[in-house]
């Protein structure tokens, strides 16, 4: 289907109405009745980060999730972590793993080739050292640094000065990386975990390639993932797809030419939304509002998948400064792109943020504008459930590996201070 910025909307809509969609295809307007697995897929995959917030991420939508229902998710490969779109890693479902890994080596090779010859690593020396690898995991999972020291003596190569200009110490992490996009081996976090970037590798069961059929040419490969992204998102612009997907604009046109995508307005939204054509029946039907609360995660899909807080907050509130990711100087409600404070949502509206206090071993919250008596009970209530699952069943808030306990600490502070 052709289509372009001049093509007509086939449906305008209301902000009020767009959101609602998001905040049920989020599983967020009331729990979700299926497996972990499940609500991965259908929601967003997770990102892990070495913290906490891929726990809350899934149980924002499962209530009462424990957290030993997603280590053993990730443990039985029902879902893995992976390198995915732009490199991150991702907690991913299974199915969908030869696709993300495909995505993620193609990605991963634009610079790879380029760096591998600056370092002087030779396609030979990596296969080579990737059969030591695979021989020494038969006795079981290994650390990076245990696999080093299993490995015959000079398997592995110190890359001196020319690996450190490129960030590539030895041959170690590009044999273990080729390896895992061929599915030889897998990745699980040390402890059993999610919230660590200490890995364990492993060989699977069975290779995850073994009759996964995933396309061979780039486009096809753009377009599943496209219909992964708006399936999940909803209806959204085109530049969050690449945004999020980390391809220029030519090869995400290229790709969603092939895809039934069709365009909406919404009222008040200056960019164009695109959405999959099988959702306009659900888009035309009323929802009822969401009674429903939720204490998000950091860069949690609802917000993420759309630019940010603006479309979600009272647009009295946008000139409120707020921190973000990767910026020192912070930004404000109205035009940050991903929150470095825990967002709080009363229905389909963020209304606050969260955060949990470290000494008092208790989650502190605080809104934009104040909660009816009843409404702050209820919010206080599952500020009390979320304490109690950070506190007994995880033991930390750290949302990243170099988080702490002093930096959850002053993100509490600007929470209690609102």
């Amino acid at each position: 289907m052709a289509r372009s910025s001049t093509t007509p909307p086939v449906l305008t809509l209301s902000l009020e109405r767009v959101r609602a969609h998001w905040h049920r295809k989020q599983g967020l307007a009331e729990p979700l009745r299926t497996s972990v697995e499940e609500v991965v897929a259908s929601t967003g995959w997770l990102r892990t980060l070495g913290g906490v917030d891929a726990y809350l991420a899934a149980r924002a939508r499962v209530p009462g999730l424990k957290r030993q229902q997603l280590d053993e998710a990730v443990a039985q490969s029902r879902l893995q972590v992976v390198p995915a779109v732009r490199g991150c890693m991702y907690l991913v479902p299974r199915p969908e793993v030869p696709l993300v890994l495909r995505i993620a080596e193609e990605q991963h090779r634009k610079k790879a080739d380029r760096e591998y010859e600056k370092a002087g690593i030779e396609p030979r020396e990596l296969a080579d050292v990737g059969e030591a690898v695979l021989k020494a995991l038969r006795k079981g999972p290994l650390s990076t640094d245990a696999l080093r020291k299993a490995l015959p003596e000079g398997t592995v190569r110190a890359l001196g000065d020319k690996g450190k200009k490129v960030g590539i110490s030895s041959t170690l992490p590009p044999a273990l990386r080729h390896l895992e996009f061929e599915g030889k081996l897998e990745r699980t976090q040390e402890g059993g975990r999610l919230d660590t970037e200490r890995y364990l590798w492993r060989l699977p069961a069975k290779n995850v390639f073994t009759g996964a059929k995933v396309p061979a040419e780039p486009v096809e490969r753009h377009a599943r993932i496209a219909s992964l992204f708006f399936k999940q998102a909803g209806p959204t612009p085109l530049e969050s797809f690449t945004t999020w997907a980390a391809l220029s604009q030519r090869e995400a046109r290229a790709a969603l030419e092939k895809l039934p995508l069709v365009p909406v307005a919404v009222e008040g939204v200056e960019d164009g939304l695109w959405v999959m054509e099988e959702e306009l029946a659900a888009l035309r039907e009323p929802v009822p509002a969401s009674e429903s609360l939720a204490m998000l995660a950091f860069e949690d899909s609802y917000l993420a998948f759309h630019g940010g807080p603006a479309l979600f907050t009272d647009p009295k509130h946008h000139a409120r400064k707020v921190p973000v990711w990767g910026n020192t100087k912070g930004g404000t409600l109205g035009d940050a792109r991903y929150l470095f404070m825990r967002p709080l949502l009363d229905g389909d509206r963020l209304v606050g943020f969260w955060e949990y206090d470290v000494d008092a071993g208790a989650v502190v919250f605080g809104t934009f504008d104040k909660l009816a008596p009843k409404r702050r009970k209820a919010v206080e209530a599952l500020a009390a459930d979320v304490a109690t699952f950070l506190r007994e069943e995880v033991g930390h808030a750290h949302s990243f590996s170099l988080d702490s306990d002093d930096t959850v600490r002053e993100r509490a502070a600007l929470v209690k201070a609102m």
